[in-house]
Order: structure tokens, then C-alpha cells, then sequence
């Protein structure tokens, strides 16, 4: 039994590990290279193996030296053309490397397990293709013993053939384990690596006959290890390489004289030429059978091994110098205690703070590791199953280099491999199936990581068949998963996230990849204890893209604070979309009821509602001022339905009988205020109504004790600065818990089949409304507003005619919309707004007066009956006809100088246009009519000729036709039919269009949406309506 107890023996395994890690990815890429054999993948994949046969042979490690030996022979063979790495040779060697992988998980039992499986495979790939002779060669082992040490080499005389191949000469090479390394201050691996780099290790014995034991009169000064070494460097030159002396350095020559000096062989018939390769009787005594059973590689067992983590020497400085640091603040606050400078106290308190946040990064950079350790195993999954389904499919991975804290890399591998097995053998069809849909045979997986607002986001998406929720819904109910009746509640995502139910499949048989209805609710579960959120999209016959949420750590999360009932809890902020504050007055305006729940309306839509105190059985309370204590509230729902019936005016009678204070003055308090955080669960949200919200701030997440682990609502616990306990809730149990995953869809499904006609040719819009006058209302877009600022009506100073403001240390041009449009003037007032944009590269102002509001809604646009200079049409807002001002042309009709500097398009007086630009139309797509005319207009405004097409589809089908009539791809990414990374991954692909410039027109330039886009090959971004930025960019791309 070896003990995993030497600090060599770790080191060691930790190494070996690295390298199985990458040789996996690198046998694959030599497998899709045949005959055409990278030279660089394969030495790197043999030095690995090579690393691991030097390691083992001196840690005695025999079976794992035995197999890494025949991995190597066989890699040899691949780099010096003798075979081909064909799938078969692939799949034996990938094997092998499994079986590495599971005798170091196994280490202390590796010397019994059985190997003998892959040792045959290996044995004959390489005899398949040498000579007779060479096959017995193979076969042919001698044993070779240093003279008077006890060491005894094992060698084939194959082995002997291939180690002289290329010019090499072996060598015996001896060296002291005390003097040479431990008093040199280098290890052994280090030598064995360092010489790996200079030729071949063949074998390496220890020389223990020379150690003695316990009972020998004197104690040894000298550990010997001996080296059977091949390498191309000649023996006078070979001790100044290696640092070894040359008396330590024997050449095994052709001859036998050297090597008779220094070894013994053990037949006395071994005749004298060794080199000559003649056959040498097998003199090694079979070893006495084992009392113990070898093990079986693959029988799972539970691993000793220790758990170990590399950290970066950087990392270390920094948390030194931290610690440095933190002591001087500590004597600093020390000493400010004791001459009561509260001054000084406050410095060294705020410079303990800084210096503790600075180590916590440092201590949290310590557990990351990147998400490639776990992504590079399913190149070999997809290939796999490929061959297993008689599909085709190509697995693309990127962000590799992405890091996630360790737990959570080592929870995420089987979640993973669901997703990814799942996308093979449901997601993508059949060759000929994809055929027949207009589809390329080969089936695309993409697996990517990335960050996105303080979380890494990864994504699984294929090209295959999509979910059907219909066909979904139908199983469902074959399995007593789902009534008919909540089945016709459903909406289609509600009907595409079934299959995430326990016991779900959609396979049509059981086999050993898939049908046995355990998968996918698995992931959902191992993500949900990880602290993600799983969200699915699909699209019937286009694909389906799973989205991961993950934290970057789970030992300390940012969260948001809250109190009920005098307990404070935790909410994780990766769950918090945003707070609301609503006055007690306007909760009947925002607040309705569906069934028997509350639901709240926000911006359109409708939010399921939980209070905190009904889910955990909390006594809900107000505080009374007047009398300065804490009451029981006895509402009985968010809109205070206690005057609606009989019950209800006896309780406000007994209210009344409490506290003479009326309800109507209580409620116009601040404090009766109803706080809601809406909440995000995966990709269901909700509000949860709280009583009061403290701060935002990181918590140490300590596990729960055993009375509470089974209790959904909660997903751990944390110490509070005050020494008092916070419990973290369970954003994905609540929403569980409350049962309204479809609350939320059915008003909305209700409000959309009413104003369906009414919404057609509408478009989305986030607007900054705003009067001019008393009765003028208008809206600017609310991306291309930088800020907005108060200021004092006697402030604007007039010079030369113009209106300016001193701001920020110059002077700010601003402009009333009276100038240009025909509307009513400003009204004057005392204070005025001032709306900031950039525009030509400049900051203007827009004067305007309150009140000011944000809305987002969709908007029917009326772009005839108020149309004007500055003004780009008209909508009806809150019940008012509201007009929509074209920021660009209202201050290009003040100031047109502005937009010369960038060498307009019509401007004729250049004589090297570029002649693709003005000959060559640049190609629109768009399907609002509404964004395509704005945007075809500001691009005629600066002389470019437009060709607009309706959605990606119809500019498709003329490129396809007329490949060379544009010079420019101005696509929005919404759209039906075919979307804007569709149409540019076509444009991409084909080489006739590969060289066009993509701008990406959109109001949803996320960085996910950034990202997916990159992949496809978009070239810039602009969001719609900024006509500026739009018209620079494109100016840039074709100048």
C-alpha cells in the first residue's frame, strides 16, 4: 500500500494530473490531423507521458510507469511516421489516459489494480506494423543488475531498439539523492523533468542495498539513483549539460567492455555484444501470486487523496504585503485609542477597511480556477457520441480562460456533461434529417463563458430541432406530470422549462445515453446548490441555448439586506432586478389582484407578489408614532381591503379604538410606504414585499444546521457586524414555494389579445418625457440623454446671440425647441432643466421644464400629422398626444458646420471619394417601419444611397443574387423570419460576402448580446437612433 504522506509523491500527482488534463484536447486535434502528423502536438503529448513514466519509475508507482511506458512507445512510433493516428489508435490511447487518470485517483492501490486490458491493446497497435523479428523483440526482456547496489533495469529489446533510434546513445547515469539534489536544493522531479528536456529516460532504480537499515553499524551518507538515459549528446560533452560529474556518467556502447565495467548481467550465457540485438533468453522469475486481488480499473472507489491547491507566488506577495499593511493599521488604530484621537481613529478604521477588502480579493484569487479545466473533457464527450449517434457535430468552445471559484468549478462538471449529452443526442438531428430541413449535415454545439454584470454567464447552444412545447406539453400529461388544465395556463417558455420536471424525457426508448427521465431536473437542482439559475430558449426547427447564471464565488456574496418583523435576511444581489418604494396611496392605482394573489403592474407588466411575513408565518406589524411603539397590522392584503366588507370595518372600528390617528393620515406616511424588491428566478420574476431594506453588502455564507437544510426558503446563514444571525433566502424556494410561475403571463396573455390590432406596427421605445409649455408634452430617447441638471434662470448668460451656462469649468451651449420647431415657447420660470447630449463630439443643452418621467412601452408612431424640423413625429403618451424630438436634425438645423468636419458623403468638392461608397448603396435591414425609416433617413442626410429590406430573410435573398451591389450590412437583430446574427453569420460563411462590414443597429447592446455577435463576426455596434455614432461609424468603416 503506498501512503500519501510524501510531499514528492503529491507534488507529483498534482503534476500528472496538469498533463492528463490537456492531453485529452491534443490527441483529438492529432486525430482530426491523420496523416498530416503536428509534429509539436505529439512531442508534447509524449514529454507528458514521458514526464509521468520518470515520475512513477522513481516513486514506485509500477503499473502506472508500465502503462505510461507503452503510451510512450506507441506516441513514439506516431511522431516517427511508423503509424498513422487513425480513430482507432486514437480511442486505444484516449483509453489509456483514462486509466492513468483513474490509477491517480487510486494511487494508494494503483500497484494492485489490473492494466493488463490496455497494456494488451497498446502492445498490439505496435506490433501491427513491424517485422517478425521486431514482434518477438517486443516481447524479448532482459534484466540487467548494477553491480554490487541490488538495482535491478527490466528491458525489452525493443525497448533497447527504439532507444538508439535517431542517432542516440544510452547511458547509465548515476546519481546521489543527498548530495546531488537534496543538498543542491533541487527534487528529484525537477531532475527527472530538467532531464526529459535533454533526451529519454528508459528506466530509474534506487540503489537501497547501499542505505542499509536500522540495524547496520554505520548509517549510510549516499542514496544512489540510477538512470538508463538516451539522448543525442556525446558522452564528453553530456556531465557539462546535466551538471552531473562525468565519473557518474557510463556510456552503454556498442561493445561490451564499458558495460561490463560497470554491470552485471544476470544469465552468464548472455552473449557480449548487448547492442547486437540478438535474442537473449528470458531469465526474470515470474513473481509470486498476490494474497490480495488485483483491482479492476473502472470500479469506482471513494478517493484518499488529499485535496491540494496551487497558488501563485504573485498571489502570495500580495497577501504578505496586505498582512504587512494591516498591521501598521492596527498599531495606528491602537495608538489612537489610547491618545483619543478620533480623528486618527477614523483614518486607521477606514484604512483597515480598504486593506481587509484588498486581502479578501487576494484570498478569494486563490480558489479560482479557470473554467477550461472542466470545458476541455467535452471535446472528447461531443466526438464520443458523434461516433455512438452516427451524427456529425462540431463542438466550438470559447472563454476558457473565464475563472470560477473552485467549489463551483468542482459542482459544475456533471451539470455540464447533461447539457451537453443532451444537446447530442436530442438537440441536434441526423444527417440526413438536417439535409432534408436545408440544413448543413453537420450539427454546431457552442460552448462559451463570459462575465456579465458580476456573474459568469455560460451558454450551451445547438443548431438542431428546438424544443416543441406543444409535443412537451403532451408528454407531460402522459405522465401525470402536468394537468390539462394547467397545461392551457402555460405560456411558451412555461412549456419549454417542462422539461426540466423530475422524470421528464423525450426519448423514445431507453438507452444507455439517454430515456431514463433523469437529467435535466438533476442539472436544475446541482445548479440551484451552486447558487445559479438556469434559463432555456428555443426556437422549433432553429435551436435551443441553455443560459447559466453562476456566481463567481459562493464563500462571500454581495447581498441586499432586509428586515421583517424586527429579522433581518439576506437576498444574493445576483437575484435583485430593482427596488420599489410605493406610497400607501397609490397601491390600489399599481396593485391588482389575479385569483386570489396580488400582482403588481410595472412598466406593462405584471409582477407576481409575495409578502415576506405570509411565507414565513411572520405577525406582520406598523409602527404607530403617535403612540412610539410597534402595532399588529391587520390588513388583510396590499390594497387595504378592510373597507370593503362588514368584517373589515370592525377591524378598522377596532383600529380606531387603538390609535384616533386616521388610517387615511397614517397611510400618507413615509413609513406606510409598501418597499417591493423584484426578484429574478431564473427566467421567472417576481416582487417580494418587505418592510424595510438596509444596505448592500458581502456576507460570509456559513451552511445551515440540520433542522433547517430541508427547509426550501432558506439557503444559508451569515454573522451580521452586530454578532447577530441573518438567514440568506432562497430567491429560486420562494418562487417555488409561492406557486405563481404563471401568474404573470395570464393578464398579460389577456392584455394582448385586446389591444393585438391596436399594437400592430407599434415599436419599443425607453423615453425621457417632458414639457415645453404647460400643455405641450415631448420625448427625447432616453439613450442618447448623457445627464440632466437644474439650474437657475438668471444664470444663462446671452453672448453673440447664443444662450450658454457656465458648466464644469466652460461654457455649455443651450437651445430652446422654439428655435427650430413651431411650438409653443418656454414657459419662464424661476428654475429650468437642462436635458445634456453629445452631439458632433459636443455637449449641448436642451431646455426644459418638470415634471420629467422615464417610460418604456410599446408606441404607435404617427410620423405625418406633426411632423416637422426637429420633430420626427408623434405618439400618444399617459393619454397625451406627445411629440418626439429628433435631437440630430433639430441641432444639425442650428449648427450644420458641426457635421461638416467629418467629410460628408455629398460633399462633391472631395476629389478622392471613395468610389465604392458613393457607386455602392449600403444594404438595410430592418422590420420596424418605423427604425427603418429614421434610420434610412439619417443615412440619406449625409448622401449615401439606402437599398431597406423588412427582416434578414429578404436582404439574404438579395445578397445571395447580387453579391457585389453593397458596400455595407446595417442590420437590426430582432427579427422575425431571420434574425441580424443569422444574417451575418451567412454573410461571414460565404466568401463572395466575407469582407463586408456588419453594423449591428439595436437597443439591446448587452455585453451578451456583444458577445454573440463577436462570434458571428459583427463588426461594430450602434444603438438604434443614435444617429451620430451611427453615421460616424459608418463613416469609419468605409474611410
Amino acid at each position: 500500500m503506498i501512503k500519501l504522506d510524501d510531499e514528492t509523491l503529491l507534488i507529483f500527482i498534482e503534476e500528472a494530473k496538469e498533463h492528463l488534463m490537456t492531453i485529452e484536447t491534443d490527441l483529438l486535434e492529432i486525430e482530426q490531423g491523420g496523416e498530416v502528423i503536428d509534429e509539436g502536438i505529439v512531442n508534447r503529448v509524449f514529454r507528458a507521458a514521458h514526464s509521468i513514466k520518470g515520475g512513477a519509475s522513481f516513486l514506485g508507482l509500477d503499473q502506472i510507469k508500465e502503462l505510461s511506458h507503452k503510451i510512450e512507445n506507441v506516441l513514439d512510433m506516431v511522431r516517427n511516421y511508423e503509424l498513422v493516428p487513425n480513430s482507432e489508435l486514437i480511442n486505444i490511447l484516449l483509453k489509456a489516459f483514462d486509466c492513468l487518470g483513474e490509477l491517480f485517483e487510486n494511487v494508494e492501490t494503483s500497484n494492485e489494480m489490473d492494466i493488463d486490458v490496455h497494456v494488451s491493446a497498446l502492445k498490439e497497435v505496435m506490433t501491427g506494423s513491424l517485422t517478425e523479428d521486431e514482434r518477438d523483440a517486443v516481447h524479448d526482456e532482459k534484466e540487467i543488475i548494477v553491480k554490487e547496489e541490488g538495482a535491478k533495469f527490466k528491458i525489452t529489446k525493443f525497448d533497447l531498439n527504439q532507444a538508439r533510434k535517431g542517432g542516440k546513445n544510452l547511458f547509465l547515469l548515476e546519481i546521489d539523492l543527498i548530495h546531488d539534489i537534496q543538498n543542491q536544493g533541487t527534487t528529484p522531479l525537477k531532475l527527472i523533468n530538467d532531464l526529459g528536456d535533454s533526451g529519454m529516460i528508459i528506466d530509474i532504480q534506487i540503489g537501497l542495498a547501499m542505505v542499509g537499515d536500522l540495524d547496520s553499524d554505520e548509517i549510510s551518507t549516499v542514496i544512489p539513483m540510477y538512470l538508463l538515459f538516451a539522448t543525442v549528446i556525446e558522452s564528453d560533452l553530456l556531465g557539462t549539460v546535466l551538471g552531473i560529474a562525468n565519473e557518474k556518467i557510463t556510456l552503454i556502447s556498442k561493445g561490451q567492455e564499458n558495460l561490463l565495467e560497470t554491470l552485471e548481467i544476470s544469465d552468464e550465457n548472455l552473449p557480449d555484444d548487448i547492442v547486437n540485438n540478438e535474442q537473449i533468453p528470458k531469465s526474470v522469475s515470474k513473481p509470486e501470486p498476490k494474497s490480495k486481488p488485483a483491482s479492476k480499473v473502472g470500479e469506482k472507489k471513494p478517493s484518499t487523496m488529499p485535496e491540494n491547491l496551487r497558488v501563485s507566488v504573485k498571489i502570495l506577495d500580495q497577501l504578505m504585503n496586505r498582512a504587512g499593511e494591516l498591521v501598521l493599521a492596527r498599531n495606528e488604530l491602537l495608538q489612537s485609542i489610547a491618545g483619543g484621537d478620533p480623528k486618527t481613529m477614523t483614518a486607521a478604521g477606514q484604512r483597515i477597511d480598504l486593506v481587509t477588502s484588498e486581502i479578501q480579493d487576494a484570498i478569494m484569487m486563490t480558489r479560482m480556477q479557470q473554467v477550461g479545466t472542466i470545458f476541455n473533457k467535452f471535446t472528447r464527450i461531443v466526438r464520443d457520441m458523434s461516433s455512438n449517434l452516427d451524427k456529425k457535430i462540431a463542438l466550438d468552445i470559447q472563454g476558457s480562460e473565464v475563472e470560477l471559484d473552485k467549489s463551483i468549478i468542482e459542482g459544475l462538471g456533471d451539470p455540464l456533461t447533461h447539457l451537453i449529452r443532451n444537446s447530442c443526442d436530442h438537440g441536434i438531428e441526423q444527417p440526413e434529417v438536417r439535409k432534408n430541413r436545408g440544413k448543413g449535415q453537420e450539427g454546431q454545439i457552442n460552448l462559451r463563458a463570459f462575465h456579465e454584470s458580476g456573474q459568469v454567464i455560460i451558454e450551451i447552444e445547438d443548431d438542431g430541432k428546438g424544443l416543441d412545447g406543444d409535443q412537451l406539453v403532451e408528454k407531460a400529461i402522459s405522465k401525470d406530470l402536468i394537468s390539462p388544465e394547467q397545461a392551457e395556463k402555460m405560456s411558451d417558455q412555461e412549456k419549454n422549462e417542462l422539461i426540466m420536471l423530475p422524470g421528464f424525457s423525450t426519448a423514445e426508448q431507453v438507452t444507455d445515453i439517454s430515456g431514463r427521465g433523469v437529467g435535466m431536473d438533476v442539472v436544475k437542482t446541482n445548479l440551484d446548490q451552486l447558487g445559479g439559475h438556469v434559463e432555456l430558449l428555443s426556437k422549433v426547427g432553429k435551436g435551443t441555448t441553455i443560459r447559466i447564471k453562476l456566481p463567481l464565488t459562493l464563500a462571500i456574496i454581495p447581498s441586499l439586506l432586509v428586515e421583517n418583523c424586527g429579522e433581518r435576511f439576506a437576498l444574493p444581489q445576483v437575484n435583485v432586478r430593482e427596488l420599489l418604494r410605493i406610497s400607501a396611496a397609490e397601491i390600489r392605482e399599481r396593485v391588482e389582484k389575479v385569483g386570489e394573489a396580488d400582482v403588481l403592474i410595472l412598466r406593462g407588466e405584471l409582477i407576481p407578489l409575495l409578502q415576506l411575513n405570509n411565507v414565513l408565518n411572520l405577525a406582520p406589524t406598523y409602527y404607530d408614532q403617535k403612540e412610539g411603539v410597534f402595532r399588529e397590522d391587520r390588513r388583510a392584503g396590499l390594497a387595504d381591503e378592510r373597507l370593503l366588507d362588514g368584517e373589515t370595518e370592525k377591524i378598522t372600528a377596532i383600529e380606531n379604538q387603538e390609535n384616533e390617528e386616521s388610517s387615511a393620515e397614517r397611510r400618507g406616511r413615509r413609513d406606510s410606504d409598501v418597499v417591493i424588491v423584484i426578484l429574478q428566478a431564473g427566467s421567472f420574476r417576481f416582487g417580494l414585499v418587505v418592510e424595510k431594506v438596509h444596505d448592500t453588502v458581502e456576507i460570509v455564507v456559513k451552511p445551515l444546521g440540520r433542522h433547517l437544510k430541508n427547509c426550501e426558503v432558506y439557503a444559508g446563514a451569515t454573522i451580521m457586524g452586530d454578532g447577530q444571525v441573518a438567514l440568506i433566502l432562497d430567491v429560486p424556494g420562494l418562487g417555488k414555494l409561492s406557486e405563481l410561475s404563471a401568474l404573470g403571463e395570464k393578464k398579460n396573455v389577456v392584455d394582448n389579445e385586446q389591444q393585438e390590432k391596436v399594437m400592430e406596427g407599434t415599436v419599443r421605445q425607453t423615453l425621457l418625457t417632458f414639457h415645453n409649455g404647460p400643455e405641450e408634452y415631448c420625448a427625447v430617447p432616453l439613450h442618447l440623454v448623457l445627464r440632466l441638471e437644474q439650474i437657475e434662470t438668471k444664470n444663462i448668460i446671452i453672448k453673440g446671440g447664443k444662450k450658454v451656462i457656465q458648466y464644469r469649468g466652460g461654457n455649455l451651449p443651450i437651445y430652446a425647441l422654439e428655435e427650430v420647431a413651431n411650438v409653443e415657447m418656454l414657459e419662464e420660470r424661476k428654475q429650468l432643466i437642462v436635458i445634456i447630449f453629445v452631439v458632433a463630439g459636443r455637449e449641448v443643452g436642451l431646455l426644459a421644464i418638470p415634471p420629467l418621467d422615464v417610460i418604456e412601452q410599446d408606441l404607435v408612431i404617427d410620423e405625418i400629422t406633426l411632423k416637422q424640423s426637429g420633430i420626427s413625429g408623434s405618439t400618444i403618451i399617459n393619454e397625451e398626444t406627445t411629440l418626439l424630438v429628433d435631437i440630430f436634425s433639430f441641432f444639425k438645423s442650428l449648427n450644420p458646420d458641426w457635421f461638416d468636419e467629418r467629410g460628408l458623403a455629398n460633399d462633391t468638392s472631395v476629389d478622392n471619394r471613395n468610389e465604392a461608397k458613393s457607386n455602392k448603396p449600403i444594404l438595410l435591414a430592418e422590420d420596424s417601419m418605423f427604425f427603418r425609416a429614421q434610420v434610412k433617413q439619417f443615412i440619406e442626410s449625409e448622401g449615401y444611397s439606402v437599398l431597406d429590406f423588412e427582416d434578414g430573410q429578404a436582404a439574404w435573398e438579395y445578397l445571395e443574387l447580387n453579391p457585389d451591389a453593397v458596400s455595407m450590412v446595417v442590420t437590426d437583430l430582432e427579427m422575425p423570419r431571420m434574425d441580424g446574427f443569422e444574417l451575418t453569420r451567412r454573410i461571414k460563411e460565404d466568401k463572395r460576402l466575407s469582407s463586408l462590414t456588419v453594423i449591428a443597429l439595436t437597443s439591446l447592446a448587452s455585453e451578451e448580446n456583444m458577445e454573440k455577435g463577436r462570434q458571428v463576426g459583427i463588426d461594430d455596434y450602434q444603438v438604434k437612433l443614435d444617429k451620430e455614432k451611427l453615421l460616424q461609424g459608418i463613416y469609419n468603416h468605409l474611410h
